[in-house]
């Protein structure tokens, strides 16, 4: 809080992936207005605005609009942005959307200071209520928005709430008006509820490479040895370690690479000839096709390339569905149409339940299981970490992980202006990934 106010530059860039889930939120938020039809949206369009959309809030209000998109409102020297405020006969309910299916310790204290908030703001408040998405919900035809998403009124855990509420204002405004910046070291904190903003600040002091470089090790453990230990060379033999954790330590501390020839030899047969598979699945919050649910996991394109074990490639063949039809059924059979020859099929990191009829080898568990290892292997086992790790030179641009071709992919569904370059984007994503895991494949194959 006492950066955001005091020191806005030295926050991180946002994340590509965070974007994406933060649009996701903004997109069911503006889907759920539908429940309470002919608002009027108060909400600012910049920062700036936001005694604008206070002032604009309260002339709605008293002008009798009956319901209100992102009301804002300001007490105690707190500004709250409502997604949804409607008139009743004895005053006002609020509602706030949360994209998920369940409601999170995080959900319900925001509730509370907004609740906090409106009362100290003077607006009788009837009832609060948190709307979250039905994951029981199938769609039929079309969407039924009242059984899509669950009102759940949380009134009472809210008014439960309002002591410790009001004590961590007083908390956060005595914070601010500090000259200096609070001495906090770094800790789990810094992830949760979400991954602050400021990490690449406070972590500067940080000196690399640290335990944190380790992926094996739980977050909960790395922080437990940081506390404990000033550097990696007195951590390397403790025995508290797995065999996984003391490996990478060893590599990292005297910059060597591992790799277990066993292991890869009883992961990856010998082959004259085999395929390389990727392939991206999105997970829509609406549901878009009939008898899915909420976050139904489904796959919309794919990449195949034969390569042979002399290090030779074929040509890559590439398929994009367009949505017409359910994708995991039209991805489904246009596999089998392409894939026309019994031999190892390889991918990575692959879990796409459209797959389970095709006998896949995923290549990344030879990294889970330890049986890989390059220092700068980060802890989500990327293909990005893993190209980065063993040197291969890829272009990085628009999409660098999964999660933003399926932004990509949901925003081609829905018109957007730039449709055709997020498809052009999507097939180089498609054909850089197929580039890092031949080249790591060629690489394991080294062992024979």
């Amino acid at each position: 809080l006492y950066l955001t106010k005091k020191q806005p530059k030295l926050r991180d860039r946002i994340p590509a992936e965070r974007s994406a889930v933060f649009n996701r939120g903004t997109q069911v938020g503006l889907y759920a207005q539908d429940l309470f039809p002919g608002g009027t949206d108060a909400g600012p369009k910049h920062y700036s605005q936001y005694r604008k959309a206070v002032e604009l809030t309260a002339k709605l209000m008293n002008q009798g609009q009956k319901v209100i998109y992102e009301a804002a409102f300001q007490a105690h020297k707190t500004l709250i942005l409502l997604d949804i405020l409607v008139r009743n006969k004895e005053g006002w309910d609020a509602y706030e959307v949360k994209s998920s299916i369940k409601l999170s310790e995080t959900y319900y204290k925001d509730a509370a200071l907004q609740y906090h908030v409106l009362i100290e703001a003077g607006v009788k408040i009837k009832s609060f209520s948190l709307i979250h998405i039905n994951a029981d919900y199938i769609r039929k035809k079309e969407i039924d928005i009242h059984k899509l998403f669950i009102i759940r009124d949380v009134t009472d855990e809210v008014i439960n709430r309002e002591k410790f509420v009001s004590q961590k204002i007083e908390e956060e405004l005595a914070v601010l008006n500090t000259d200096n910046t609070p001495d906090i070291d770094i800790g789990p904190h810094c992830f949760a509820p979400y991954d602050c903003d400021f990490i690449g600040h406070c972590w500067k002091s940080v000196k690399k490479p640290s335990i944190f470089n380790i992926p094996s090790l739980s977050k909960a453990k790395q922080f437990s040895l940081y506390k404990t230990y000033k550097s990696l060379s007195e951590i390397e033999h403790n025995q508290s370690l797995d065999t996984i954790s003391r490996m990478q330590i060893h590599c990292i501390i005297n910059k060597t690479n591992y790799t277990n020839p066993e292991a890869i030899k009883e992961h990856i047969p010998k082959f004259s000839k085999a395929y390389i598979l990727k392939t991206l699945h999105f997970r829509p919050a609406i549901p878009i096709y009939d008898n899915t649910k909420p976050y139904e996991s489904m796959c919309f394109g794919f990449a195949l390339q034969t390569v042979y074990w002399d290090g030779r490639k074929g040509e890559v063949v590439r398929y994009l569905s367009m949505g017409k039809s359910m994708p995991n059924q039209e991805l489904a059979s246009k596999l089998k149409e392409v894939i026309t020859e019994n031999i190892p099929i390889f991918t990575y990191s692959n879990r796409g339940a459209h797959t389970k009829s095709i006998a896949t080898i995923d290549l990344s568990e030879l990294l889970i299981n330890g049986y890989f290892y390059r220092p700068k292997i980060t802890k989500d086992y990327s293909t990005k970490s893993l190209a980065i790790a063993m040197g291969i030179q890829t272009p990085f641009k628009a999409i660098e992980m999964d999660i933003v071709a399926a932004q990509y992919y949901e925003d081609v569904l829905n018109n957007h202006k730039d449709a055709m370059e997020k498809v052009k984007q999507i097939g180089a994503f498609l054909d850089r990934e197929l580039r890092i895991i031949s080249a790591f494949l060629f690489n394991l194959t080294k062992v024979y």
